[in-house]
């Protein structure tokens, strides 16, 4: 009986224990998952006997993220016992024998892996000598940028993109561009104030320091209030002597928070300065027209804009859309859209402009067609929404078009205004 009590109590405390690692585990992959890599490593216990080989490895990433390099080498061991082939733990373990200066480590491990890992060569040495500390550094940020352009932005990790950032950081506290890109890859993943305070770290002797202002002030932009945002915006701007890109910055703060009369006077200013990408200035301008109501300005702009860059798809599709609104242009604007669509043919705004163009002239299965696409692409759409029922009622598709409007309706923020026209076209059928 006392044998039966003990089993029991042993169950249960393993029950016990077994709930709360497994809660602890929960936690920690979704905080790893969600880019909270101090969080994931809170709970961590080296001595775990149960983490399999995938696991260990986003606790190195993390450790190496958080900038804890020596417990990364720490678990950098602990995979390699369960991986001896495991590349990024031999990475980590090269760069803190290279931090510790223990150089002759280095040689006994790169002659255990020469001729196994090209990765790793390309890292550290050149000719089978070791690089230096600044060399390597550079080296471990080539592959972050190296990875930008070969790789789909949407298909990205960022966990290895930030992993092999940090190594360059602390292979060189100096490494400015390292630093930056690692601010702009956190603020690629809305950790705001972790990149804000990464941008801070650079200093104004840098040569990397109007890129970390900018990216500061596109932080304050998107990721607070209005008036912090202005207020660290004109600040930044007051502290880089009104620096062309930081007043740009400005003007799109303006334009974002729909206050279009303070927008228009600073984008004229820029087009003044007449730089290299005026044909986007014209064409920020003339949203703020057009926004304002004031559609022969905004025309006159995009047709600018387009004279300085002749293929751009967003202007190409601003320009047209408004001219397919107005029922003007109808043959030159499907040429337009037809071109944009092509130059992007995943933007669901063009295709949803080129649908609107088709049911215009009155290709109603073609626009049907185009616009069902631009829901499945954008399935919470409301204008989208809005546009698809009026393709369905004009094709005596009541019911499909009822649908889609009361959709339409329930989706609708107030910037889209649409609201009471979708009510209007509802309500005209129930009283039908």
């Amino acid at each position: 009986m006392k044998r039966l009590i003990f089993i029991c109590i042993i169950l249960i405390l393993t029950k016990q224990i077994y709930a709360s690692t497994s809660s602890s585990y929960l936690i920690s992959q979704l905080a790893f998952k969600n880019y909270d890599y101090s969080t994931s490593l809170s709970d961590f216990d080296l001595n775990g006997s149960y983490y399999s080989n995938t696991e260990l490895l986003d606790k190195i990433i993390a450790a190496v993220i958080t900038e804890d390099l020596s417990q990364a080498n720490k678990i950098a061991n602990k995979l390699i016992e369960k991986d001896e082939d495991n590349q990024e733990a031999y990475i980590v373990k090269l760069v803190y024998f290279y931090t510790n200066k223990e150089i002759k480590k280095i040689k006994k491990l790169y002659k255990e892996t020469q001729n196994k890992n090209e990765l790793i060569d390309f890292i550290f040495f050149n000719n089978n000598e070791l690089k230096d500390r600044s060399t390597i550094s550079d080296s471990l940020i080539d592959i972050v940028t190296s990875s930008f352009s070969n790789v789909d932005q949407r298909s990205l990790n960022y966990n290895f993109l930030l992993f092999y950032s940090s190594l360059a950081k602390i292979m060189n506290e100096n490494n400015d561009r390292a630093t930056l890109i690692k601010g702009e890859l956190y603020q690629n993943i809305e950790q705001f104030t972790i990149a804000r305070s990464i941008f801070e770290i650079i200093k104004p002797s840098s040569p990397f320091y109007l890129d970390a202002q900018r990216s500061l002030a596109i932080n304050y932009l998107y990721n607070s209030s209005y008036d912090e945002a202005l207020k660290e915006i004109l600040k930044i701007l007051k502290n880089n002597n009104n620096n062309y890109q930081l007043k740009k910055i400005l003007a799109d703060f303006y334009r974002v928070k729909k206050n279009y009369e303070l927008a228009i006077p600073i984008y004229s200013e820029l087009i003044k300065a007449s730089q290299d990408d005026l044909w986007n200035i014209y064409y920020m301008r003339g949203i703020c027209y057009e926004r304002s109501d004031s559609w022969n300005k905004a025309e006159k702009d995009f047709l600018t804009s387009l004279n300085i860059k002749p293929d751009s798809p967003n202007v190409l599709n601003y320009l047209a859309y408004g001219w397919v609104e107005r029922e003007t242009r109808l043959d030159q604007s499907l040429e337009m859209l037809t071109a944009a669509y092509n130059a992007n043919p995943d933007s669901f705004y063009i295709i949803d402009s080129l649908a609107w163009a088709y049911f215009k002239k009155n290709n109603l299965e073609e626009a049907a067609r185009l616009m069902e696409k631009v829901i499945d692409l954008a399935p919470g759409e409301a204008i989208s929404l809005d546009h698809l029922g009026d393709i369905y009622y004009a094709m005596n598709r009541k019911r499909e078009a009822i649908h889609f409007w009361q959709q339409a309706l329930e989706l609708a923020e107030p910037e889209d205004e649409i609201t009471e026209d979708v009510q209007s076209k509802l309500d005209n059928i129930n009283a039908g």
